[in-house]
């Protein structure tokens, strides 16, 4: 890379780290918190669900604060998968690994966002319909993974974020903000496996 790309392919990649956390990751919680709502049963979750797509300008909202960013997260996050290169192979460190599952989540959870949005959208956005899409094996494996892939991609994304910015730049402070990703993981993933359970 010549030097006149550094400093271009440096604000690209700060870029792609802050659209991560915010707003994608920060809509990513707050999607999971609501949906806590299919715990109260139907009725509730329908009428949450109505009540959020009758917001005012809910679709500028959504294409602004949501569907562009993650677009253009996707299309760099693409990228950086089709040209890096893994070590995993050679050096058999925990990080490498990570390096390989963080792509392997981005490009799953890129297509589980597309078929979920599509099926939200697109067909009967009510807990009748997800519930029964969830209840087919296939189905449920497909949520399953996307929702684990996807709180693995923005945890695994925020130690990457922290080290980015400067954050988390000595061994003790990283090892700390990993104790604290660890417990983030597990919070988010039981909230997303506890809104799963809720449809079947």
């Amino acid at each position: 890379m010549s030097t006149t790309q550094k400093p271009y392919h440096f604000l690209i990649r700060r870029a792609h780290s802050l659209l991560g956390l915010v707003p994608i990751g920060l809509f990513l919680t707050f999607h999971m918190v609501l949906n806590l709502s299919a715990r109260g049963g139907p009725e509730v979750y329908d009428k949450v669900i109505a009540t959020m797509q009758g917001f005012p300008g809910i679709f500028i909202i959504e294409l602004v604060v949501i569907f562009i960013p993650i677009a253009v997260h996707a299309i760099y996050g693409t990228w950086v998968v089709y040209s890096g290169q893994s070590n995993v192979l050679r050096y058999k460190y925990a990080r490498n690994w990570f390096y390989i599952i963080q792509r392997i989540s981005g490009l799953y959870t890129l297509v589980f966002i597309t078929i979920h949005v599509y099926l939200m959208r697109f067909s009967e956005a009510n807990f009748a319909a997800l519930s029964e899409f969830l209840r087919q094996p296939v189905g449920l494996v497909f949520y399953t993974l996307g929702v684990i892939f996807a709180i693995f991609h923005f945890v695994n994304g925020l130690w990457a974020f922290a080290i980015t910015w400067g954050i988390t730049i000595g061994p003790h402070s990283q090892k700390i903000w990993l104790y604290a990703l660890v417990v983030v993981f597990i919070l988010l993933s039981g909230i997303g496996l506890a809104n799963i359970s809720a449809f079947l």
